[in-house]
């Protein structure tokens, strides 16, 4: 039951941080649709996750000011934005208080579609009309996050199967196709049928010692090289490994084959890691082509060298037949 939460809130916060990085690409450009689309997202989003039966104002009433989605029944009313600043905050409670939604609305929310600030105010606007708690009613997305993991398992899979319905990663996206890579990638080598299970190398972790050791003709080519490729896939990788659906099993898997496979390949280059690491980046590629369509040779490149100062790709000492 446990492993069933964890699978759920792990698919539950993927998709929420794939919509969040979505919107503030397209609020970077100035484009608002994808906002458009996320007020009629949430509205059917929040009703899952509230049990409340929110309607989108903007489509029943054109340019409506300061709210998004509002419940008359339930008296809560909600502002839907990119934006994290505190004036957004202040300006959406002053035009409520203005047109007079509190007669409509008790409870006013703000959800900010991102990440909201450490904000030193605590309460903005008006007692005798409406004041808003900053702390209690500004929420972002790990706030719902919170919210949703407070559900009961079975709420937690009605959620889940709400975001994978409405959330699709599209293969040529940029970031999906670096999540596609890695994620076949781990499951690929992982296969308990590849040959190298069953096999395994005596070492310990020496990232240092392999790369300004036993390498150093290549250390600054190695080290620069996973630096500037880590600010684009490091995060990526690190959120793909740490989901729940491969495991651990797989990741020692994954280690037991890429340790086998490359040593075989770094004794073909004559020990040199340039070429064999190029090799290697072919091998990947053919054995994804049959599996995705569309993959990055990039982020194959970043993978084999993160597994490399882990140890795993050219590994520092000889196997050991199990």
């Amino acid at each position: 039951m446990v492993v069933t939460r964890k699978n759920g809130m792990d698919s539950i916060i993927e998709r929420l941080s794939y919509i969040k990085s979505q919107v503030e690409i397209s609020a970077s450009q100035n484009l608002n649709d994808i906002n458009i689309y996320s007020e009629n997202f949430f509205r059917d989003f929040l009703n899952l996750v509230l049990s409340h039966h929110f309607k989108n104002i903007n489509i029943e009433e054109k340019n409506a000011a300061a709210i998004d989605l509002g419940d008359k029944a339930a008296k809560i009313a909600i502002q839907v934005t990119s934006t994290n600043d505190f004036s957004k905050i202040e300006k959406t409670v002053t035009k409520f208080n203005e047109k007079k939604l509190y007669e409509t609305y008790d409870e006013l929310k703000i959800v900010i579609i991102g990440n909201k600030k450490d904000y030193k105010k605590k309460k903005i606007g008006d007692s005798s009309k409406h004041e808003l708690d900053v702390a209690k009613d500004v929420w972002d997305i790990s706030s719902l996050v919170e919210l949703i993991g407070d559900k009961n398992v079975k709420e937690i899979q009605e959620v889940r199967d709400f975001l994978e319905e409405q959330v699709q990663f599209i293969s040529k996206n940029h970031i999906s196709k670096e999540i596609a890579t890695f994620e076949n990638l781990i499951l690929l080598l992982s296969d308990e049928d590849h040959p190298a299970i069953g096999s395994g190398f005596l070492e310990e972790p020496d990232p240092d010692g392999k790369i300004n050791e036993r390498f150093a003709d290549h250390a600054t080519l190695l080290t620069s090289e996973f630096q500037d490729l880590y600010i684009e896939y490091g995060e990526v990788l690190s959120d793909v490994r740490q989901h729940s659906e491969l495991g651990q099993t797989k990741l020692r898997r994954l280690g037991l084959y890429v340790k086998a496979y490359s040593d075989e390949v770094l004794t073909d280059c004559n020990g040199d890691p340039k070429a064999a690491l190029k090799q290697l980046v072919k091998d990947m590629e053919n054995i994804l082509r049959n599996k995705i369509k569309d993959y990055d040779v990039t982020a194959i490149r970043f993978f084999l060298i993160d597994e490399l100062l882990r140890c795993n790709v050219f590994p520092n000492k000889e196997a050991i037949n199990a």
